[in-house]
């Protein structure tokens, strides 16, 4: 049986500066590979909306995976994907993975899917590959939605092991590198321990694990000797919330004598000292912490309190040790005052970060604060005002962008051809409301 695992397009296409290769999908079709007959189509990065014929005659099954570890498909990009199963499904056995598949699964099953996964597919995906012509022993799988003429069955819920660490290191041969930034991508582990009410990952991973630290260099490894990169930033939700995990790596990466620039996405919750200043002697040069509020208040509202004097003590070591850090703000969230947006501004101001991303919030599925807001639409993926209510925040927000302006921000609001600044030192700072490429200013 030939299989075909798909990331589907983006809508509009993902800024070619800025794409980075769709790890879970690769890591779906490694795990496949084992089994199948497997190829790979990463849509977005060939820039194409439908499958190509030479490859569509060659293939039984198509398994297409959105909004799973890395959620960069938009809303058009869900309703592209509807169409296409709706063309595919007449001839094609279709597997759908993902959150939006997850919490929307009628939409997907309506449209001509075969199956639908909900939640994790680590335990599953094999045996409904080896039934996908058999809908009765397709019954007996727990997690799925399933088609049977047009009628939806769901399956028995049960909770499953899913051990991520007996996952396989991502199969990189499934990719074309030339593709992608010159940034290698890596994820080492799922779930988290926080609670944060506008992000899914705690409610559709659940508890946080992770792969070892030998096989965390071991993957490095391959992506500096093999693929020639110099550096590789870690997209795991929070990369340093195991200490004893994060120690041991840094250990790992320092026996073997493995030099490349590395970057990291963290919490103030995880912070330590020790372990930032023994990540620095390793080759970490830039981190990431998703602050999202300077208003106490607001960050209650949004299920990760945090005292604000400790986020000003935390960043300030971290900058000293020599970090480049970028700090992400969402604007708009439910609740929030004028006094909260100004308290937002001044912590900015305080902290005066390297790089400050700024967001209005996206209703995701699955999300605490989208149940808690049905009146907004849900599945908005695009970080956009979206009414009139956000004026406040489209005035008041330009206003605040020509202050750090004045203090030598560069101000991104459009996506960038990143190319031209390639020469800027480590010191350059950005803000920014779209997104911004990962990798710059990254220097020994």
């Amino acid at each position: 049986m030939n299989v075909l695992v798909m990331n589907p397009p983006n809508i509009p296409f993902t800024n070619s500066s800025l794409l980075a290769p769709p790890l879970d999908v690769v890591g779906l079709a490694t795990l496949i590979k084992k089994y199948f007959d497997t190829s790979f189509l990463d849509m977005d990065a060939l820039r194409i909306q439908e499958i190509p014929r030479n490859i569509y005659e060659t293939i039984d099954v198509i398994v297409a995976l959105i909004d799973y570890q890395i959620p960069l498909h938009t809303t058009k990009a869900t309703e592209h994907l509807l169409e296409m199963i709706k063309k595919y499904g007449k001839e094609k056995k279709i597997i759908v993975i993902g959150k939006t598949p997850t919490y929307f699964s009628e939409r997907f099953i309506k449209a001509g899917a075969t199956v639908v996964i909900r939640g994790i597919y680590d335990e599953v995906i094999i045996p409904v590959l080896k039934n996908i012509f058999h809908i009765e022993n397709l019954k007996q799988i727990p997690n799925l939605v399933l088609n049977e003429t047009n009628k939806m069955i769901l399956t028995k819920r049960e909770i499953l092991n899913n051990d991520y660490s007996k996952l396989p290191i991502p199969d990189y041969s499934f990719l074309n590198f030339q593709n992608y930034m010159d940034t290698a991508t890596m994820i080492t582990s799922r779930g988290c321990d926080g609670a944060c009410k506008y992000c899914s990952t705690p409610f559709f991973f659940h508890r946080f694990q992770s792969r070892c630290a030998k096989d965390v260099v071991d993957e490095m490894e391959i992506l500096v000797t093999k693929y020639h990169k110099k550096k590789i930033i870690f997209l795991d939700d929070n990369m340093t919330i195991s200490k004893e995990r994060m120690f041991e790596i840094c250990k790992e990466i320092k026996k073997r004598k493995l030099f490349i620039l590395l970057g990291c996405l963290s919490s103030i919750a995880h912070y330590d000292k020790a372990l930032f200043e023994t990540m620095y002697e390793v080759g970490f040069r830039w981190i990431h912490f998703g602050i999202e509020s300077g208003s106490e208040e607001v960050l209650k509202k949004m299920g990760k309190p945090m005292n604000i004097d400790y986020i000003k003590q935390v960043i300030k070591e971290v900058k000293e040790i020599g970090f480049r850090v970028r700090t992400s703000f969402i604007l708009d969230y439910p609740g929030s005052k004028v006094e909260d947006f100004n308290q937002t501004k001044n912590l900015i101001l305080d902290l005066c970060p390297h790089e400050i991303r700024l967001h209005y919030l996206a209703y995701r599925p699955g999300t605490p604060v989208t149940y808690e807001n049905p009146a907004e639409p849900v599945s908005t993926y695009i970080h956009s005002p979206k009414s009139s209510k956000d004026l406040f925040y489209q005035k008041e927000i330009l206003l605040f962008l020509q202050d750090l302006e004045k203090k030598n921000y560069l101000v991104l609001l459009e996506d960038q051809e990143w190319s031209s600044y390639n020469e800027l030192s480590k010191n350059t700072k950005f803000v920014s409301m779209v997104p911004m490429k990962y990798g710059m200013c990254w220097y020994e």
